[in-house]
């Protein structure tokens, strides 16, 4: 067995979020400071080299440990790139040689053709409600897709919680860089004179914003701080280096969970040695009694796979509706959990990160597949209805839970502002995401 310890992955998840955050914000800043070291002319080459660095840091936090969702710093990067191509043309412009004819420099200044925050900041407005409006989706493939690690948690509540942070650090720096930008237009309007740039204007466009951007770094620490003890405890998780089966023990609309060697709420789960291939209904029915000693009616359906990324470790997941409720016979003792109890386990950080994944898949899953149709739009014509939800009937629900692109649609769909907009927007570019 491989046992991820309890602070090891709590700090990795901070180290993971506020990461995201200081390169991306960092690399911005890191713009408006090269201005007080460079030339106007020079500036946009080194832009575009920044950019670069914080792609390739972008692919590797891709394929880092940690499965993570990297919206801000895709819109880090494209707003470095767009305000380099804005300040590149600004500077073409104002080669004398080339538009003399038609620009009147006495307005002007060739030395300074441009305020770098004035470029900046505008440019991550359009560039972050680009991506508002495109949707969270590519966070769902940001997450599930990561396949380099030996000991990445899957993790249901890890993959929320980097989505909804995701969501936040885009956010927020819209409404920074939006508030940035009015200040800025309204110091240029009202003050600035375009001869040089003196104590205040240096002030306004560069020192604010950077020391705005170090004061940050303290309140993402601490907020990611107080968000991993809580995460924490929920992401540890064990991992066998065998395929595994996980029954999923249902009666009516109850689950019955134990707790494992580590104190937490889970179902019952086997190391299997054969292949998956050869696994007959008749002997996965022997492999559950044998693991139970359950020797009652019961019937069994399958769920769904998931792996365990570098250890090639396959694990299928099967539901087991027992017609009585005095399973186990003879067994380690556990309870037979409500819903709202088993949500509430997951809440205080009580559940197996195994047990959890499994459980907000079926639930995301289900809930997207009952309320909206493959493309997004709602089953029913209220606004926001929410289906019922109950255990039992899982016997019939008839929706793959392998496929993924619900876990999509209950991200983004006919209930989520501007899903009209988004819809329109990759119908023109043909991304499905």
């Amino acid at each position: 067995m491989i046992f991820i310890e309890k602070d090891g992955i709590t700090q990795a998840l901070v180290k993971s979020l506020w990461l995201n955050w200081a390169v991306a914000f960092g690399a911005i800043a890191l713009e408006l400071l090269l201005p007080r070291l460079m030339s106007k002319t020079w500036l946009p080459f080194a832009v575009f080299l920044i950019a670069y660095f914080e792609l390739v840091y972008l692919r590797s936090r891709q394929r880092s440990r940690f499965p993570s969702c990297v919206a801000m710093l895709r819109v880090s990067v494209k707003t470095l790139t767009w305000s380099a191509v804005v300040m590149l043309t600004i500077n073409l412009m104002a080669t004398r040689h080339m538009l003399d004819s038609l620009i009147h420099w006495n307005s002007g200044n060739v030395e300074n053709p441009y305020v770098t925050a004035l470029v900046v900041f505008p440019t991550m407005i359009v560039i972050s409600l680009y991506t508002i409006l495109r949707g969270y989706g590519s966070c769902v493939s940001d997450v599930y897709n990561n396949r380099s690690t030996e000991s990445q948690p899957e993790n249901g509540v890890v993959r929320t919680l980097f989505r909804r942070e995701a969501r936040h650090q885009v956010n927020l720096m819209l409404v920074l860089s939006t508030a940035f930008s009015v200040i800025g237009f309204w110091y240029y309007f009202v003050y600035y004179i375009n001869v040089n740039m003196n104590t205040p204007d240096v002030f306004f466009f560069n020192w604010m914003p950077i020391g705005l951007y170090f004061f940050s770094l303290y309140f993402m620490w601490t907020r990611y701080q107080g968000v991993a003890n809580v995460i924490g405890p929920m992401a540890t998780v064990t991992r066998s280096k065998g395929n595994q089966l996980r029954f999923l023990v249902i009666h009516d609309d109850q689950i019955f969970l134990s707790r494992n060697q580590f104190g937490r709420w889970d179902t019952p789960a086997i190391t299997y040695s054969g292949s998956f291939e050869t696994l007959s209904d008749a002997s996965l029915r022997r492999t559950f009694e044998s693991v139970t000693g359950y020797r009652g009616g019961f019937e069994i359906k399958y769920l769904y796979d998931s792996g365990y990324p570098g250890l090639t470790t396959v694990v299928q997941n099967y539901a087991v509706f027992v017609e009585s409720d005095k399973y186990p016979a003879a067994t380690d003792m556990g309870e037979w959990l409500t819903l709202d109890k088993v949500d509430r386990l997951m809440r205080t950080a009580q559940m197996s990160a195994e047990m959890t994944d499994e459980m907000h898949r079926i639930y995301t899953i289900t809930m997207a597949w009952k309320t909206y149709d493959t493309n997004g739009k709602r089953l029913y014509p209220i606004k926001n209805y929410r289906p019922t939800f109950r255990i039992c009937d899982l016997r019939k629900w008839n929706v793959d839970y392998n496929d993924l692109s619900w876990l999509a649609i209950a991200d983004n769909n006919q209930d989520r502002a501007f899903f009209n907009t988004r819809r329109l927007w990759r119908k023109l570019t043909g991304n499905k995401v």
